[in-house]
């Protein structure tokens, strides 16, 4: 690589660079809610960033530097103990950000939308075991032990009220997805 080259590459990856890691930060850290672990990220996506920056070609940086962003929380989550379903619900919210131009989302935002939203539909037991286990962060076990109901009753309870508003519109599933792994 000729000098010049090399001082292009370092004023392009700075610029972008400086353009980009704060969002990317926002936008891990919204998804893991660990801040050492969006750091983590970002670090290793800027270097991966600058060892292939010359060997592929890179239309939108900003794009291609989220979509790496996402695939690498993708991977931390997998290994986080997700269920099944929850990690179905989080794979179809990446869907319903992934054509975003900017991705700066509010959790209280997206809490208070899907809230709404499960306040129209849910019936009354339904909707207190999904504000504690959603809203208030318990586990299924506390909220059990709480309510004085069977763990299997808690699951049906949610999983009926994650139906619910999977079948009223797919779009507060997708924002449950969100707010599952930013919880």
């Amino acid at each position: 690589m000729t000098h010049n080259t090399f001082i292009n590459k370092k004023l392009v990856f700075n610029k972008v660079y400086e353009q980009n890691w704060k969002a990317l930060y926002v936008f891990a850290f919204n998804i893991l809610r660990d801040k050492q672990s969006a750091e983590d990220i970002i670090q290793e996506i800027f270097i991966d960033f600058w060892l292939r920056m010359n060997e592929t070609d890179i239309q939108n940086f900003t794009a291609y530097l989220f979509q790496a962003v996402r695939n690498q929380c993708a991977k931390k989550l997998k290994s986080k103990k997700l269920t099944a379903f929850e990690l179905e619900i989080f794979e179809e919210a990446l869907q319903l950000i992934e054509d975003e131009q900017t991705i700066e989302f509010s959790k209280e935002f997206l809490m208070e939308e899907v809230k709404q939203k499960a306040c129209e539909i849910l019936p009354k037991k339904c909707l207190d075991i999904f504000t504690l286990r959603f809203y208030d962060n318990m586990t299924i076990k506390e909220i059990a032990e709480q309510k004085s109901l069977s763990i299997s009753t808690v699951e049906n309870q949610i999983n009926k009220a994650l139906k619910l508003l999977k079948a009223g519109n797919n779009y507060y599933i997708k924002l449950l997805g969100i707010l599952i792994v930013c919880s």
